[in-house]
Order: C-alpha cells, then structure tokens, then sequence
C-alpha cells in the first residue's frame, strides 16, 4: 500500500486536480496540499479520514465523470459522508489552520467552517425534530 503523500498526489493527478482543488474538497489550502504531498505535514486524524472518504467515493469513477471545481467554495458532498463525531473534530482541526498569514488561505478555511457548520447545524436541526416529534 501506498504511503499518504504517494496516495493523495497519485489521487489528485487522476482526478487533474490543482492542490488547490483538492484543498477545497479536503478544507485546506493548495499550500497545505503541496505540504502533504512532499511529506512535509502530517494529516491529522479528521483530514486523513476525510481523505479516505473521498479516495473511496472515487474508486470506481472514471477521471473524467468528478465534477470541476467552479472557483466558488464548494457544497462539500463529502461532509455527509462523515458521522456527526468526526465532523466536530473536523471542525476543530481546520480552525486552527486560521493562524496562517495568508489571507487567501484563511478565506478557504472560513469558507470551509462555514460548509461543516451548516452540515452540523442541519444535523442537529433534523435530529431536534425527530425528538420533538416523538414526544
């Protein structure tokens, strides 16, 4: 099996994403991406699975079927693919990325807090009414 940086690079070169492509898709920015790719930053356990989300959900596509990123922050599908658990730590992990310099970058990192607080948001929305419903 593959090591992560051989993984994530031959990913994104099947699918022709940019890194910064791929880090709209995984919350992170193209930089991050290269840092990933080089070896040079370890994944944290949330963008590992995340990551792992999203290679599987592809496995079987062909390159050209994966929808192109449009320049505007993505409806992150794979949001819903995760549990409820890992989204929160999701979370947590991608805000601490707002202490980089670059303000593209914290632009993708809030724009990516906003996607997974609007998946929990209707998470928490749709489980508060089932309860309400119930009782």
């Amino acid at each position: 099996m593959l090591e992560f940086p051989q993984r994530i690079r031959e990913f994104r070169r099947r699918f022709k994403f940019s890194q910064h492509e791929l880090g709209e898709r995984l919350g992170v920015s193209g930089n991050y991406v290269s840092m990933l790719e080089l070896g040079k930053k370890p994944p944290g356990p949330s963008l590992r699975k995340l990551f792992e989300t999203i290679e599987q959900s592809h496995k079987h596509l062909p390159a050209a079927s994966v929808p192109r990123a449009t320049g505007q922050p993505p409806a992150n599908e794979y949001l819903t693919l995760l549990s409820t658990d890992t989204l929160v730590r999701n979370f947590g992990e991608v805000a601490q990325k707002l202490s980089t310099d670059a303000v593209l970058e914290k632009q993708c990192v809030v724009d990516n807090l906003r996607a997974m607080l609007d998946e929990i948001e209707k998470r928490w929305l749709t489980a508060s009414s089932r309860i309400s419903e119930a009782q």
